[in-house]
Order: C-alpha cells, then sequence, then structure tokens
C-alpha cells in the first residue's frame, strides 16, 4: 500500500513541477530584447542615437524597457496638443496644433510591437511598423508611418511617449521627424 501511495505523490509532484515550469515560461515570453539603452535593435536601427539625443534634450521623455503596459489597444483624443519643444528656428513654442485621434492596435508584448493610426486636422496616417518598450504604466512608441496631408504622401518617423491610466494616456508627449531608412516591417 505505501508503495502505491508513493508512486501516486511522485505522479501529484511530477504534474505540480511541470506545471510551474509551463507557467513561468508564460510569464518570460518576449522574443525580443532590449539593448544597453534600453531600446529594442529595430528601434535603434529605424532612429538614430542622436535624434534620440536631440528629442531628450528638447523635453521629450523616452521610455526605456521590455515590459510596457499591456492592453494599449484603443483609441485615444489628445487635446489640447502644444508645441513645447523645436529645433526648426520658425516653428512657435506654444503653437496649439489640431486634435490628435490616435488609434492604437495589434499590440504584441512577446514582440515589442504595436499599429498605429492616427488623425490630426487635415494629415492622416497609417503605421508601416511600430515598436513599444517602456516598463510599469509608462510607453515609448516609435513608429513609421505613411502621412497623407493635403494630398501628398511621405514616410515619416512618430514617437510616442506617456503613461498610461485609467482615463486614457496622461502627458502623452510626440515627436515627428523625417529619417530616411531603409528598414523594412515584416510583422
Amino acid at each position: 500500500m505505501n508503495k502505491h501511495l508513493f508512486k501516486i505523490a511522485l505522479f501529484a509532484l511530477l504534474i505540480l513541477f511541470i506545471g510551474c515550469t509551463e507557467d513561468e515560461e508564460e510569464i518570460n515570453v518576449n522574443q525580443v530584447t532590449v539593448e544597453a539603452n534600453g531600446l529594442t535593435e529595430s528601434i535603434n536601427n529605424l532612429v538614430p542615437e542622436y535624434i534620440i539625443e536631440e528629442m531628450k534634450s528638447l523635453g521629450m521623455p523616452i521610455y526605456t524597457g521590455d515590459s510596457p503596459p499591456k492592453n494599449l489597444d484603443n483609441s485615444y483624443l489628445a487635446t489640447p496638443l502644444i508645441l513645447k519643444g523645436s529645433n526648426i528656428s520658425k516653428d512657435i513654442i506654444g503653437y496649439k496644433f489640431p486634435d490628435l485621434y490616435l488609434k492604437l492596435h495589434n499590440q504584441d508584448n512577446n514582440l515589442l510591437t504595436i499599429k498605429i493610426d492616427y488623425l490630426n486636422g487635415n494629415s492622416t496616417g497609417k503605421g508601416i511598423g511600430s515598436f513599444i518598450v517602456g516598463k510599469f504604466s509608462s510607453f515609448s512608441i516609435f513608429s513609421e508611418i505613411i502621412t497623407i496631408y493635403k494630398g501628398k504622401t511621405s514616410s515619416q518617423i512618430f514617437v510616442y511617449s506617456g503613461t498610461i491610466a485609467e482615463d486614457g494616456i496622461e502627458n502623452l508627449h510626440v515627436a515627428g521627424f523625417m529619417v530616411p531608412t531603409n528598414v523594412k516591417f515584416t510583422y
């Protein structure tokens, strides 16, 4: 009888051990890692370091890390959208842009990707590919977007940084610029 009870206990422990291993794998499933600067290789290939440093010097927060908030998939309204900094001499600090309607969708925290579409006055944009990093409730999204403005199309890089809250995104910062790129998105 004791021999039979021992086999049952051993079998139960084996199942319990296998169950814990699978749970651990589900928790640590990132297929993409961040580099020393806290950004993914894809982000570092998309946006040169000197541009990131320029954005930071103008007050743009860049959140790093491999655990951005989950479930950002939603539509958001950014209003008012005020110019806080620029390296373009003709820009007017304090300028109020039209409201920004931002749609985040298809977030994948295993690949650290997300898709973005936007509407901003006469400008619309559809994401080609976007990468997300961050930690806890703060995130930064780096996105190549095809923009249409007054019938003309261009490819631009946008960076969105903010903190997710119960009622939306707090402290949303947006940076936009053109960078020559040969990056191809395949997801």
